[in-house]
């Protein structure tokens, strides 16, 4: 149950975005009149109870969309009746909560290897932004719900994030040999 609580959990992928507008794929940060939150981040949870870190990529869309990943598949809890539990993309729908905070809330659909359903995991989670734009941190909940939707699981953690920047090409790019 652990495994799947954790794969459910960094599939929350701590995602968050409001505004409106269009960011470029050029725009290191979003533009006036766009939400900070708005682009790709990289985060890191802390499963509180456990020495666990997932870590998520995340992409908040201009529209109030949240699109989050992590591993799509995980080790099954032990005494489980299958070996492993496939993930699917989290999705989910953020927005402003006040000055400097977004919240959201992402699900993901979960089978074991055969294809059998086994559930979701539902991430629900307030952030802060630093005042560049650069950082997010908060907390998070979660819970794990049978097929029929039962929760059979909970739990919360930490999250902290850092937007992923444009990096320069390698001239060569380490480990390729010139032409």
């Amino acid at each position: 149950m652990r495994n799947l609580v954790l794969a459910g959990i960094a599939a929350a992928g701590l995602v968050l975005a409001t505004g409106t507008g269009i960011t470029l794929a050029q725009e290191a940060t979003p533009g006036a009149g766009i939400h900070p939150v708005v682009g790709s981040w990289w985060v890191n949870l802390t499963i509180t109870g456990t020495m666990d870190q997932v870590a998520v990529l995340d992409t908040f869309g201009a529209d109030g969309t949240l699109i989050a990943s992590v591993k799509p598949v995980s080790p099954a809890p032990p005494g489980a009746p299958f070996g492993q539990i496939f993930a699917s993309l989290m999705h989910g729908s953020w927005t402003a909560a006040g000055p400097g905070q977004v919240a959201f809330t992402v699900v993901r659909l979960q089978t074991d290897e055969k294809g059998t359903y086994l559930g979701t995991v539902t991430v629900r989670a307030v952030l802060d932004e630093s005042s560049d734009g650069q950082r997010l941190s908060g907390s998070f909940t979660y819970d794990v719900a049978d097929p029929a939707g039962h929760v059979v699981a909970s739990g919360t953690g930490t999250a902290e994030g850092t937007r992923i920047q444009v990096e320069p090409m390698g001239t060569p790019v380490a480990g390729t040999p010139a032409p």
